[in-house]
């Protein structure tokens, strides 16, 4: 027959050198119990991982017997639901931002370099009170890579701004929406190769690139090109075609000089700067025209008045 054993856990008490069972043979409290751990540790060890409590600070451990936080687990965690409830008043004042950050909600996932509480690696989500560091109080998420440098950060202050922020990794500024808290919103992306593509994946015509390609109907109040001018026409030494020879390149080409024909603009489109120009230049020809025109009329009245 198979004999059942039973184990009592037992409470020694140093000072008396007395013995109190803990647990009655059934494994079952007769009442409350108190264990005073008096600076040594208790350490429940199973088959595979083991419970740890640091009888001076208190830290308990799963699965390490060093625990430098109230609980470390080294493994893996599973749970339904994680509350934090940390919070701290507004308005504090605090000697460096590793102590703020103490202060704040902090929730982070992977490692945080060594001697700092304010740079944390992979993932980071803060709640941060007003203080002397900042007027409002923040919220501030972030993901970082293995190097330490920010990816994405999201940042809002309470009752003024927030802006999203995506990074390169070299920390450089790829993308940012700001919302000054103001009621102006905006965002930009300053470097020069950066390509917008808006009902379309290309941002490329033959060899040339565009930084914004639209396949679609752009509507605006108001549009700038920066671009040269044809003020070259009014300059010494510019030749004004004669109007025969304008007469002879119409009837030729079927278009003026140095402006594209309809089958070319059917094909490549127009350069909205170049384009004024272009009819510029042609309106200041033209005008060029009318002055020796009227030139020519003077002098046959006062040829006429003779």
């Amino acid at each position: 027959m198979k004999k059942n054993i039973i184990l009592a856990f037992t409470l020694v008490s140093f000072t008396a050198f007395s013995q109190t069972t803990l647990y009655n043979g059934d494994g079952t409290l007769s009442s409350n119990r108190v264990v005073i751990l008096n600076g040594k540790t208790l350490n429940f060890k199973a088959n595979s991982g083991n419970l740890f409590v640091n009888g001076t600070n208190g830290f308990t451990g799963i699965n390490t017997t060093a625990p430098t936080v109230p609980l470390e687990v080294a493994g893996d965690l599973k749970a339904r639901t994680g509350i934090f409830t940390k919070s701290t008043a507004n308005g504090q004042t605090f000697s460096s931002e590793d102590a703020l950050v103490n202060a704040s909600l902090v929730l982070s996932a992977g490692s945080i370099p060594t001697g700092s509480t304010t740079q944390f690696r992979l993932f980071t989500f803060m709640d941060v009170p007003s203080s002397n560091y900042e007027a409002q109080p923040t919220q501030w998420f972030q993901i970082n890579n293995r190097n330490n440098f920010t990816r994405l950060r999201f940042r809002s202050a309470d009752n003024a701004d927030s802006q999203f922020t995506l990074y390169d990794k070299f920390q450089g500024e790829n993308f940012v929406f700001l919302d000054d808290g103001a009621g102006s919103i905006g965002f930009y992306m300053p470097k020069e190769n950066t390509k917008v593509c808006i009902g379309t994946t290309s941002f490329t015509d033959g060899t040339d690139v565009y930084s914004l390609s639209v396949n679609g109907n752009v509507r605006a109040k108001r549009v700038k090109v920066y671009t040269t001018w044809a003020d070259y026409v009014f300059e010494d030494g510019y030749k004004l075609p004669t109007l025969e020879e304008v007469e002879k390149y119409i009837a030729e080409e079927g278009h003026l000089q140095d402006i594209p024909s309809a089958a070319e603009v059917e094909v490549k489109g127009i350069e909205l700067g170049e384009m004024n120009k272009l009819l510029l230049q042609k309106v200041e020809e033209l005008t060029l025209y009318v002055i020796e025109l009227n030139k020519q009329v003077q002098e046959l009245k006062k040829q006429s008045n003779k």
